[in-house]
């Protein structure tokens, strides 16, 4: 078995520092291709996947969390602020339906 990649060791001091916020801000320290080939992943799947990160297990997660050296409970706080985050989002966007629009 070969041994981790030495980039996911920044992972946690990212996240402690509060450089790394939402899940999707690991893949600023550590590179996607890494990340997916350790869970068996093939790229475009993996890149749907970092965007809708409910779409991932829950063991695939554990495993992130695992090489991240980060803790159940810190992974999943950093998909609900990803979550969080996207909600938000799609909730001010300025392209609203022209139903949304007053008549007149």
């Amino acid at each position: 078995m070969r041994e981790p990649d030495k980039r996911y060791d920044i992972i946690k001091p990212m996240l402690n520092e509060g450089k790394i916020q939402r899940f999707l801000d690991i893949f600023h320290y550590q590179k996607k291709t890494v990340v997916a080939r350790d869970l068996g992943k093939r790229g475009p799947r993996f890149d749907y996947l970092i965007h809708r990160v409910e779409k991932f297990t829950v063991e695939e997660l554990l495993i992130i969390a695992k090489l991240c050296h980060l803790s159940f409970d810190e992974m999943m706080q950093l998909v609900k602020t990803q979550l969080e985050t996207r909600h938000s989002k799609i909730g001010s966007s300025p392209n609203k339906s022209s139903n949304d629009q007053p008549e007149g």
